[in-house]
């Protein structure tokens, strides 16, 4: 009997095996404590993005897809809960996300830490890498942020999230955009600030910046690219800090692309160190050509 288990368990499932992930098959799968969703979430997970995310019942093993950033042209794969049968059953996501007309499949390595050996396997190419920064040196300042006023944008008010969200897609590649329940989403969060720098009473600059107890985070700072090389990256930069430092923070971390000297060199001259311990990067396999999106 013992043999017959083992030929059993050595046996490559067929590709047929692999099933659409429905949320009455939840019990079955194998969860434990080293899972990263529980059975509610998944349930959710479903709901909201359903016919992505599939399974093999045979091994019980899976993989769960949701909207990356609440957009769902982008299907990011937020658990991979397989061992021998990773491959397959990724392959077979991809499908199910081509099906439902998404542009992009992408893996984080915030989400799943795997060789990259198994990236080139599966057809995933590195996309970015992004790196994080830290400083210490956040002392309560007087901000002089001439000539741009900036004004926090209420969660409620959807006129200015919009032109947040204009200026978001302007300044960033269209893989980092800002959708606008992402914006919305983030907008509610608690300690969540998100400041609009105006000039002559035109949006020009933005940054998102979340408050923790002794510490801050800025999120995101975006400069129109026609009012770029004025100096508003850095006032925009030096306005956050303030603002962070008048509610707490002592300690402020960041993250950026690796690829952007720019910003890299603004924040080195604002007293931020790498912190290497927090870097990741995001793989992806396109379902549509790059250059036709944004």
């Amino acid at each position: 009997m013992a043999l017959g288990v083992g030929r059993r368990e050595s046996a490559r499932p067929a590709a047929d095996e692999v099933r659409v992930l429905r949320p009455d098959q939840i019990p079955q799968l194998r969860l434990g404590w080293q899972h990263r969703h529980e059975a509610d979430e998944i349930e959710r997970l479903l709901a909201i993005y359903p016919g992505r995310s599939v399974w093999l019942p045979d091994t019980r093993e899976f993989v769960l897809l949701s909207p990356w950033r609440h957009r769902l042209e982008i299907a990011g794969v937020v658990e991979l809960a397989a061992v021998r049968n990773a491959e397959l059953l990724v392959s077979h996501a991809v499908e199910r996300a081509r099906a439902h007309d998404a542009a992009l499949v992408l893996i984080t390595e915030l989400d799943e830490r795997r060789r990259p050996a198994f990236y080139d396997r599966i057809g995933f190419t590195e996309l970015e890498e992004v790196i994080t920064y830290e400083t210490d040196r956040v002392a309560p300042r007087v901000v002089d942020t001439r000539p741009l006023t900036f004004l926090q944008v209420a969660g409620h008010d959807s006129a200015m999230l919009n032109e947040v969200l204009a200026l978001d897609h302007i300044a960033f590649p269209w893989l980092w955009w800002n959708s606008s329940e992402e914006l919305a989403a983030y907008s509610f969060m608690p300690g969540v600030g998100i400041f609009v720098g105006l000039y002559e009473g035109k949006p020009v600059s933005y940054v998102g910046l979340t408050i923790y107890p002794g510490w801050g985070h800025l999120d995101r700072l975006a400069v129109h690219p026609s009012f770029q090389g004025l100096g508003y990256g850095r006032i925009s930069l030096a306005f956050a800090l303030g603002t962070l430092s008048s509610r707490g923070a002592r300690r402020v971390g960041l993250s950026t692309q690796d690829d952007n000297g720019r910003s890299q060199r603004m924040y080195e001259r604002f007293g931020f160190k790498r912190s290497r311990v927090n870097d990741y990067r995001l793989y992806g396999r396109w379902m549509r050509d790059p250059e036709t999106l944004g």
